[in-house]
């Protein structure tokens, strides 16, 4: 038999979700704590390196340099990355 849902309003139904989505990462993230790593250490070691390791290496042709872009791309890459480990984690749990 079919579940049935009570009415309630968008606001409250995407907060409800939010939560529920919040919840059930951090108890992913309990239970496997490579994966904070890699969403936590692993951009702040991009920023890092790339700031002061290979600062002096890369040639960009605009005032200031490529630092100036550093940060949305680190912020852009860990976003991308995220999103097709939720996706992939989802599609393997078979959801929709």
């Amino acid at each position: 038999m079919a579940e049935v849902y009570e009415a309630v309003s968008p606001p409250v139904e995407t907060v409800t979700v939010s939560a529920n989505r919040t919840a059930e990462i951090v108890d992913y993230c309990r239970r496997n704590p490579e994966l904070l790593v890699f969403s936590t250490i692993q951009p702040v070691i991009f920023v890092l390196m790339f700031r002061y390791v290979f600062g002096g290496a890369i040639r960009a042709g605009v005032p200031g340099g490529y630092v100036n872009y550093l940060l949305p791309g680190v912020v852009g890459q860990t976003a991308a990355f995220a999103s097709m480990a939720n996706a992939n984690e989802r599609d393997l749990r078979g959801c929709r």
